[in-house]
């Protein structure tokens, strides 16, 4: 029988996030699953230890983990398990594609324990196969370390770490390129522990083999050059005096070789000198950095959002610091624009469940604190003309929630109400309260 090739829980969990929204729907079964279905019943008419058997079970498993719907693949995968070993053995080597297939599904539900015990029989078979340090055992040591990391077991991953860079340095030298890796994840699992020293001294190792096949701006160095960046900076914040600087300007500059000066990730690598700057109270520097990416999260980021006030308020804070208040005015002011828009949706949709429940006494007083929180200018009232300076979705949002509250007053029975405001809405924004549409 031939088994494919083995699919690794690491790669397996970049699929996650995708496969998991997949889950969460439970369509009536495709005319792919009805075919991988029939293929399974019709498998009953073999042998068990008939390959067609195994295969067809296979089949649907993999239909299944592809989908999403874990629980049915592990059941499935279970079932091939259990007809290879009877066809192959318990012990054959040829059954490890099959253990891993049930063990990723496994893992991807989260029951880390039942992963690891599938590993460690992995593990068991490889090594009364091959021997204990052997290099084909090194990638189910590093899968086995993983389920261990994600299930908190720290202390254990690290064994099975080290025991598998022990076996790629036996076999291909201490500089192997194939070491990063296991280095890495061997770095991560330090971190994890709180072992930052121990974290650094691996990154530095990564980075030192990495150099001996690229240049020092290669883009490849990225990961382990923001890992040890973001080492240096925690371990200054807990007064061990190291110095992140160097680590964030090399990053950025091969980053905007690499990307573009203008790209989000180069914005996201001066945002963490800019905080570097503000720790150290270099306010100008920090400033500098700031006001850089404040440019490209401008074009990257949609006018109004609170991820675009966050980053306002952050440079608001310098000019502050820099005394500059009449720089940092006009950041607050879209600050607070931004938030309050946040709490304007909240209230609307709050008296949009009001309305839907026939509750109009309740959603009244909901819409008239939107209005007077978006009408600070008085443009609605008529106090004050439409300003050239307001913001276009500022603008937006008042009209609509402006004729919400007309639609509402109307329902209510308050025909004068509704008409004055309808009419300094047309007056302001052009736009009236449409027709509602009947139910069909």
């Amino acid at each position: 029988m031939k088994l494919r090739p083995r699919v690794t829980i690491a790669n397996f969990v970049l699929g996650l996030g995708c496969a998991a929204f997949v889950s969460s729907e439970t369509p009536a079964q495709t005319t792919k699953e009805q075919t991988l279905l029939v293929a399974v019943s019709d498998a009953g008419q073999w042998k068990a230890t008939d390959p067609r058997v195994a295969k067809a079970h296979e089949n649907l498993a993999d239909y299944y983990s592809a989908e999403g719907r874990y629980a049915d693949a592990e059941r499935v995968y279970q079932k091939t398990l259990e007809l290879d070993e009877d066809m192959l053995g318990r012990a054959n080597p040829a059954i490890v594609p099959a253990i891993d297939d049930l063990a990723r599904v496994v893992f991807a539900q989260m029951k880390y324990d039942r992963a690891a015990e599938l590993m460690a029989r992995e593990l068991r078979i490889m090594e009364r196969e091959y021997g204990d340090n052997d290099p084909k055992l090194a990638p189910s040591l590093e899968q086995t370390a993983r389920v261990l990391e994600s299930g908190g077991k720290y202390a254990e991953a690290e064994k099975f770490l080290a025991r598998a860079v022990a076996i790629r340095e036996k076999a291909s030298g201490p500089d192997s390129l194939d070491l990063a890796p296991d280095l890495s994840q061997l770095a991560r699992v330090n971190v994890a522990k709180q072992n930052l020293a121990g974290a650094e001294g691996l990154y530095q190792r990564v980075l030192k083999i990495q150099l001996k096949t690229v240049s020092p701006n290669s883009p490849e160095l990225l990961p382990a050059l923001d890992a040890l960046a973001s080492l240096n900076l925690e371990q200054n914040q807990l007064d061990q005096k190291h110095d992140a600087e160097p680590l964030l300007k090399q990053t950025l500059f091969i980053r905007e070789g690499s990307v573009g000066p203008n790209h989000v990730d180069v914005a996201k690598n001066l945002d963490k000198l800019a905080a570097m700057y503000t720790e150290q109270k270099r306010f100008a520097e920090a400033e500098k950095a700031s006001e850089r990416a404040l440019f490209i999260w401008m074009k990257e980021l949609k006018p109004g959002s609170a991820e675009l006030a966050d980053k306002y308020e952050k440079v608001a804070e310098l000019y502050q610091a820099l005394n500059r208040p009449a720089d940092a005015e006009p950041l607050v002011q879209q600050v607070l624009t931004a938030r309050e828009s946040d709490m304007v949706a909240s209230l609307n949709t709050l008296a949009a469940i009001y309305v839907s429940r026939q509750n109009l006494t309740d959603a009244e007083p909901l819409y008239r604190l939107s209005l007077t929180i978006l009408d600070k200018r008085g443009i609605l009232s008529g106090k004050r003309p439409l300003s050239l300076d307001s913001s276009q979705d500022n603008l937006d949002l008042l009209a609509e929630t402006a004729l919400d509250y007309v639609d509402l007053l109307k329902k209510m029975k308050r025909k004068s109400d509704a008409s004055k405001l309808e009419a300094r809405i047309r007056a302001v924004t052009g736009k009236s309260v449409a027709p509602k549409k009947k139910a069909s």
